[in-house]
């Protein structure tokens, strides 16, 4: 297959190699560092090429990032370089032990408990792993008298510049996200990254996130799988009763009933922050928020082809697309994103709508193919950056949207 042949050659020029770790980066121009959004991403694309690589992918992450707590920085630099570059990007990230002082969605938990839950016992170490980062966020992110994880960051999110932050972080500019970036993450540094402690100090960005939120319900859903398979009962229901809890609080306080979409909650201010993007449908992908009804109503709404302002012709936008008579009208946020078509994708699936699913996947490999693999496309035909050499591993994430046709479970 000409999609999968393209990403055999392509993902290798990602592969980096830093302090006895290999791992992969996102992007040719970016600086080398190990980010755990990135690489469990990146191994959820590698599983359906090679399983070793991807588990491989996953360790260098978790013996690189994992603290003694069980939490997971969000990234580590390879060298001081890399720092200093990406410190320069978004203000004072790093801590005295090299690693960043944010975590990330849970996505690598996710990926380490499917390649668990298809390979056994041989992947023990790597769902213990996961289990100690859910455990983890389940004491060290929830503030009092809440039944949801927050982040102290744009960045914790991996969708920094989402709309859902438009009204507490100033990004119209990369000077001003820049400088905004800064001043949260020494106030987040001051507070110890402790959720009460931010609280109490007034600290601007406490927020529950929808994509966090659902990353951390779908990890909670896969690794109670894993453990079940693997024949150890009582992980598996301890996290099958938290994943209800979270579900239950993603239902009550982030549903946004006039969009139909999850949105996110500004827990310091105790109000909405609300937007429609492509991050606030992730939730829905969850199985323990089928029965409640809610998911439905998203997909309906937001994930049919041709219908909704983030799904148009070209595909899927992290943000509503606006249209005149004639074409798309592309907007600052309104690309088209390889990320956008991954969680629509996984929502469509488990929703028992392959058809759809099939649509978004193949719309991806279509754009890659014909324009190349990068992080975003323009929302219309005529697009600036087609035919430009390949710079972005994103679209390679169809690999697992087709793995996930094949076994939706």
């Amino acid at each position: 297959m000409e999609f999968e042949h393209r990403c055999r050659d392509l993902l290798p020029r990602f592969a980096r190699r830093a302090q006895e770790l290999a791992f992969h980066v996102d992007s040719l121009e970016g600086p080398s560092v190990l980010s755990a959004w990135t690489s469990a991403h990146a191994a959820l694309a590698l599983a359906t090429l090679d399983a070793s690589a991807a588990a491989a992918e996953l360790r260098a992450l978790y013996r690189a990032c994992q603290r003694g707590d069980g939490l997971v920085a969000s990234e580590r630099a390879a060298d001081e370089s890399a720092r200093a570059r990406r410190q320069l990007e978004v203000g004072p990230l790093f801590g005295e032990d090299e690693r960043s002082i944010l975590i990330a969605p849970p996505i690598a938990a996710y990926a380490a408990a499917r390649l668990a839950r298809a390979q056994g016992g041989a992947l023990r170490d790597l769902l213990e792993c996961a289990t100690r980062e859910l455990d983890a966020i389940w004491s060290r992110r929830l503030p009092p008298d809440t039944p949801l994880p927050v982040i102290l960051h744009p960045l914790e999110s991996g969708c920094a510049r989402s709309a859902l932050y438009d009204e507490l972080v100033e990004q119209d500019t990369d000077e001003s996200w820049r400088d905004e970036s800064a001043t949260l993450l020494r106030s987040a540094s001051a507070c110890q990254l402790d959720p009460e402690r931010a609280l109490r100090a007034g600290h601007a960005f406490v927020v529950e996130d929808p994509v966090f939120c659902g990353w951390l319900l779908l990890a909670l859903e896969a690794c109670s799988q894993a453990w079940e398979k693997l024949g150890d009962t009582s992980v598996c229901l301890k996290l099958r009763i938290r994943s209800e809890m979270i579900a239950e609080g993603v239902a009550s306080r982030l549903w946004w009933d006039e969009q139909d979409v999850y949105a996110a909650w500004n827990r310091g201010r105790q109000s909405p922050l609300r937007a429609v993007s492509a991050g606030g449908l992730l939730p829905a992908a969850a199985r323990s928020l089928l029965e409640e009804g809610t998911p439905k109503r998203a997909v309906d709404r937001h994930l049919r082809p041709g219908t909704s302002p983030l799904w148009v012709a070209q595909g899927l936008s992290l943000r509503p697309i606006q249209r005149d008579d004639r074409a798309p009208r592309t907007q600052a946020g309104a690309a088209i994103s390889p990320l956008a078509h991954f969680w629509a994708h996984l929502v469509l699936v488990h929703a028992d709508r392959v058809g759809d699913a099939r649509v978004a996947r193949t719309s991806l490999e279509t754009l890659a193919l014909e324009r190349g693999f990068h992080a975003e496309f323009a929302a219309s035909d005529e697009d600036p950056r087609a035919g430009a050499p390949d710079d972005s591993l994103w679209p390679a994430l169809a690999l697992e949207m087709r793995a996930r046709e094949n076994a939706p479970g």
